[in-house]
């Protein structure tokens, strides 16, 4: 094996190794926030569906505007 062989897979097996580690560091970060442990989720609504969110509902039964 040469030299320029040699210096080519020690930096392929470096740069495999900083890829394993970002991976499991973001995957272990996922883990965290999607546990049952972590600050519960806000639900979100749509404005009009449901009346406990503070939007604005709009009447069920609008006053027809007069026409002449």
């Amino acid at each position: 094996m040469t030299t320029r062989q040699s210096v080519g897979i020690r930096k392929t097996a470096r740069q495999f190794i900083v890829a394993m580690v970002a991976c499991t560091a973001v995957a272990a970060g996922a883990a965290f926030v999607v546990s049952p442990g972590s600050d519960p989720v806000v639900p979100h609504t749509i404005a009009g569906i449901a009346d406990d969110n503070g939007w604005p509902v709009p009447p069920t039964n609008p006053t027809p505007s007069p026409t002449n």
